[in-house]
């Protein structure tokens, strides 16, 4: 009787290690899977692209030619207060550095033939440091869908808001 138990637990152990090691090769599959895809509403930009020039806060040339306007976010203008500002701010992340961006699917391009989207550079979000630090008001238009970094932009704005950042000092 103690030999046949010893058998069964030895039988019990063999079994929760290979379902151990198959089920945990499974799950971290799936996890790679999930991690590797991006979502079909956002596109993501694959070759390396430079800023080039600043305009204002929100506004860059890129080193392929184009104009690209961030989304969701508006600095001040020429003018207004905290223009210099937001410029600044803007060159000092990304002016000659390489970056990346995302797209949102049905808001590529505006209606000045700009691209349209978020900046990223070293990880970093440019449109949600720019509202976090006072230096752009976040955009949304009432008849789009919710957009990507939504959240997170109207976060960054309250949170300017309240310590009276940039364009909400008074």
């Amino acid at each position: 009787m103690k030999k046949k138990n010893k058998i069964i637990s030895y039988f019990l152990i063999l079994l929760l290690v290979l379902l151990s090691f198959f089920g945990g090769s499974f799950f971290e599959k799936q996890k790679i899977k999930i991690q590797s895809s991006v979502p079909s509403d956002v596109s993501v930009n694959v070759s390396p692209v430079t800023v080039t020039e600043v305009s204002d806060g929100d506004t860059l040339k890129l080193s392929d030619g184009k104009t690209f306007r961030l989304y969701g976010v508006n600095a001040p203008e020429v003018k207004e207060p905290f223009f210099e500002e937001a410029k600044a701010f803007t060159e000092n992340l990304v002016l000659g550095k390489e970056i990346s961006f995302e797209q949102e699917a049905n808001y590529k391009v505006d209606k000045f033939g700009r691209e349209l989207g978020y900046i990223f550079i070293d990880g970093i979000n440019l449109n949600i440091e720019l509202v976090k630090n006072g230096l752009a008001r976040v955009v949304l238009y009432e008849k789009r869908a919710k957009i990507k970094y939504q959240d997170e932009l109207l976060t960054a704005e309250k949170s300017a808001q309240e310590l009276r950042l940039g364009v909400w000092k008074k």
